[in-house]
């Protein structure tokens, strides 16, 4: 995009990344009715948000008009569902995974290819970041970045209690031990305090998960981590293109799953990172213990087969442009909520994220005043009266869930911070696919079911 001369009523800058703290930006000038004029950079992830934001500022007309443009309305539904299927994808993105299969499928190249590379080669340029390892999904991506930063059977691993059951699995993939610390209030992200209070001596690394897509405190879990001498993983697979993983960690892992804010048409990760040592050891350990660029030689006693298979990566490459759209969609309805949902946050009904340039806004939370009970009166409320559909993510807690080993690794959890959130959280709608009207009848409904006869 050519920058010509500014007016009043646009704004200059440096060249616009994709990443969130430049979608945050984008997103507070349209809010404001100002222009944004300023190149975007020439990536494979950027090419989609290049070509709106070119078409915006090529022709001069009401902001309204361009975010318009950017939530078409869905054929006429009787509710709003929480996240519909058939709307992960656009007609566009659709057609041009249906490609990209059809290319795979005349080479038979289904496993191995030229696409496995070109495709890591683009997701650590996304990432901002040296190396990127593609593998089978988030969970692979999980174990390989633990084990290759030196976890091993026996070690414990600091992780939250709020998180998608991949990441306490994949410390128990490595044989290593989970240990729970508490969070934050009321991001529920990893606490560095409550981390340093649960190092022992047998502590090897932390697990921060950058929950809904918020980035956690990674600067201060750093210094948590070089006061022990710790390693730290950032379960990055709801954060992709947020500002700063990465920057504080020795790597992250990433998910491509399709109902991530990236999704592909099956499962799919990455391990991103800045040392190439790190990266060698994921190659090596997720595809059989092999030595890279010799068929079928192990250089490691052990191995897996969770590397990407070339067909994914291939339909990677062709939905990765779409990237920093998606990414400005899910950021301006993310703003919207915020701020019709104030007079709610005001009166104490609701509490609603922060609205921060640090995020993916993979979901968005809202905190229920009154714990559990009216959380899930409001939700049954919602469903029945305006058929609006909310969810709850997760809904049962890892030392909550009853597993075999529960008391074993998790009977002495104190997690009060995370249990007081656990209890009021609720997730409404949104999603890259989520129309203005679906939007506004969510938040209609939320007034109506908490300020009756208001």
């Amino acid at each position: 995009m050519t920058v010509s001369t500014a007016d009043p009523g646009t704004t200059t800058g440096s060249a616009l990344l994709g990443d969130s703290g430049s979608l945050h930006r984008v997103v507070e000038d349209l809010a404001g009715g100002v222009r944004t004029i300023q190149p975007v950079r020439d990536a494979l992830a950027d090419r989609e948000l290049a070509s709106a934001l070119s078409s915006w500022n090529s022709a001069p007309g009401d902001p309204d008009l361009f975010v318009a443009s950017l939530f078409p309305e869905p054929a006429q539904v009787s509710h709003v569902p929480f996240l519909p299927k058939e709307r992960l994808l656009s007609p566009r993105e659709k057609s041009a995974a249906a490609e990209a299969f059809a290319r795979v499928l005349e080479s038979c190249e289904f496993t191995s290819g030229s696409a496995v590379t070109a495709f890591e080669d683009a997701v650590a340029d996304l990432s901002g970041m040296n190396c990127a390892v593609a593998t089978g999904s988030g969970t692979d991506a999980l174990v390989l970045a633990l084990r290759a930063v030196g976890v091993e059977p026996g070690d414990e691993v600091i992780l939250p209690a709020n998180s998608f059951a991949a990441t306490e699995n994949a410390v128990f993939a490595c044989g290593a031990v989970p240990v729970l610390a508490d969070v934050t209030t009321p991001d529920g992200n990893l606490d560095p305090v409550s981390v340093a209070e649960h190092v022992t001596p047998r502590t090897v690394a932390v697990l921060p998960v950058h929950l809904y897509g918020k980035l956690a405190d990674t600067a201060g879990l750093r210094a948590v981590a070089d006061r022990y001498a710790l390693r730290i993983v950032e379960d990055a697979c709801q954060a992709i293109g947020v500002t700063g993983v990465g920057r504080y960690s020795d790597a992250a892992a990433l998910s491509f799953n399709p109902y991530k804010n990236v999704g592909l048409c099956g499962k799919a990760g990455a391990v991103v990172t800045d040392s190439a040592e790190i990266a060698e050891r994921c190659r090596v350990a997720g595809y059989h213990g092999f030595e890279p660029g010799r068929k079928n030689v192990k250089c490691e006693a052990f191995g897996l087969n969770a590397r990407i298979d070339n067909t994914m990566a291939a339909i990677g490459l062709a939905l990765l442009p779409w990237t920093g759209l998606r990414g400005l969609r899910r950021t301006y309805l993310a703003r919207r909520y915020v701020e019709a949902l104030r007079p709610l946050a005001e009166e104490g009904v609701l509490e609603t994220p922060a609205f921060a340039p640090a995020h993916s806004w993979h979901l968005f939370p809202v905190l229920v005043d009154g714990g559990a009970p009216a959380r899930d009166a409001l939700r049954d409320e919602l469903a029945l009266r305006s058929r609006v559909e909310t969810d709850v993510y997760y809904p049962v807690l890892t030392h909550r869930q009853q597993t075999p080993v529960r008391e074993r690794f998790f009977g002495q959890a104190r997690l009060p911070r995370t249990e007081w959130l656990h209890d009021r959280v609720l997730h409404l709608p949104l999603h890259a696919g989520l129309s203005l009207g679906e939007q506004d009848r969510v938040v209609e409904a939320l007034h109506a079911a908490t300020r009756p006869g208001r």
